[in-house]
């Protein structure tokens, strides 16, 4: 075995060189060739020795074996070295991926948590808003982006009484049920395609009536369209007596009789509707007046029967009465 490190010749097996003493293990062993003409021995790359000059006979085997022996250990180290290299990449991709999880996981935790309160302040508002002031689902109310449009809706409101007959007939511009939701947004459309103040006061009277009693005559509307506080306050102190009487009755009372025959206007509903409990047995609410259900012969269309006999200006108080007792029954006694 020669050193690689001084080039002198050790015995095979021996672990250091008895020239240098550099262990011989950590160096390749190289195979050498016997010269047969001084016996020297030569590496196996020379082709002539060294020693006297012979042209050596190398082994073809020999050569091959050298050869293949030393591009496969260059390989194995190569390979060894790349696949070091592959592993430590790996490893860096693993690493990087668990950090890339766990910030993706913590950005998502934390993106829900921020909607769930947005939810639960949007929600806690709602409910207050709901709370405060109640409005009736079914119909939203609308409104214009144009300031002057909606303080014009205020104004022309602000000379009408909620028409819907079950809201203590507060002034439309204030009240929230349904029916000043639906006429404060015929005002506002009939002011977006720029019709006259006046012309809508005197539409919304002939459809929906109910115009205080203070404008009336300012505006040439049918008295049947005109709403009376005075007036209302009265027939409600006798609206018992009158509508509990039967018509012979009525006939001894002068003052009875008249109410009894005078025709309907808008502003009776509200004494009509007080003579009733809801006959539909499925509410909370027993008055008719302050009941507002849809359920089949409920408030919503005694209210709506009531409302179209009073437009036909033909029935009286006591008679749109009995016909809506024969109709739906619910008369109190």
């Amino acid at each position: 075995m020669i050193c690689t490190n001084c080039g002198s010749r050790n015995v095979n097996g021996n672990k250091f060189c008895t020239n240098c003493g550099v262990e011989l293990d950590h160096f390749e062993s190289t195979p050498y060739i016997h010269c047969s003409k001084c016996g020297y021995d030569n590496d196996q790359e020379n082709k002539f020795c060294t020693s006297c000059g012979n042209k050596l006979q190398h082994k073809t085997s020999e050569i091959l074996n050298h050869k293949h022996n030393k591009s496969s250990k260059h390989k194995i180290k190569y390979e060894h070295k790349q696949n070091r290299s592959i592993n430590e990449i790996h490893s860096a991709d693993r690493s990087n991926s668990k950090k890339i999880k766990i910030f993706w996981i913590a950005t998502g935790a934390a993106v829900t948590i921020i909607l769930c309160i947005a939810v639960f302040i949007e929600t806690s508002n709602n409910n207050f808003d709901k709370n405060e002031f109640p409005i009736p689902k079914g119909i939203s109310e609308v409104k214009s982006n144009d300031p002057m449009i909606e303080a014009k809706v205020y104004e022309i409101a602000s000379k009408f009484v909620c028409s819907c007959g079950s809201c203590n007939e507060e002034s439309l511009e204030i009240c929230k049920c349904e029916r000043s939701i639906e006429e404060r947004q015929f005002i506002r459309d009939y002011l977006q395609q720029n019709q006259k103040p006046d012309a809508i006061v005197i539409a919304l009277a002939n459809k929906y009536g109910w115009m205080k009693a203070e404008f009336a005559s300012i505006y040439n509307v049918d008295k049947s369209k005109i709403w009376n506080s005075n007036k209302t306050a009265s027939k409600l102190e006798i609206n018992k007596e009158l509508i509990n009487s039967s018509p012979n009755t009525l006939l001894g009372n002068n003052t009875q009789n008249n109410l009894q025959n005078t025709i309907a206007i808008l502003s009776d509903k509200y004494t009509i509707y007080s003579a009733f409990n809801c006959p539909c047995g499925k509410c909370a609410l027993d008055e008719l007046k302050d009941c507002n259900c849809g359920h089949p012969g409920g408030a919503q269309e005694i209210k709506k029967f009531v409302d179209e006999k009073i437009s036909e200006s033909k029935y009286s108080i006591g008679e749109i009465t009995e016909m809506v007792n024969n109709k739906y029954g619910g008369k109190k006694i």
